[in-house]
């Protein structure tokens, strides 16, 4: 999964999060932390539990939708997020800047 998040211009850790969504993918805090961490692998606050309370808060502020949950290899529940339609229009409007 490609993260949008060009490597000269680095956005803030939580930016590059919600462009995860932007594809219309669903993903979990596992699933983002492996996309990111070539680009955030330095920023304190790319570990398991901050990024599943950046995603909840994303959840509780509509941003985000729970698109199901399962079980990984280790027995940890995972919660699966999809960006709503009124993410979406957050992202164009503050984070990619555009008129949409």
């Amino acid at each position: 999964m490609e993260t949008m998040v060009l490597k000269d211009e680095q956005r803030p850790l939580y930016y590059a999060i919600m462009m995860c969504f932007v594809g219309g993918e669903a993903n979990c805090a596992s699933g983002l932390i492996h996309s990111l961490k070539d680009c955030y692998s330095h920023h304190k606050q790319l570990t398991a539990s901050n990024v599943s309370e950046a995603l909840a808060t994303a959840k509780e502020d509509g941003l985000l939708d729970e698109a199901g949950s399962d079980v990984d290899k280790n027995g940890k529940l995972r919660i699966w997020y999809r960006m709503s339609s009124f993410g979406r229009q957050m992202v164009d409007r503050y984070i990619l800047c555009s008129d949409q």
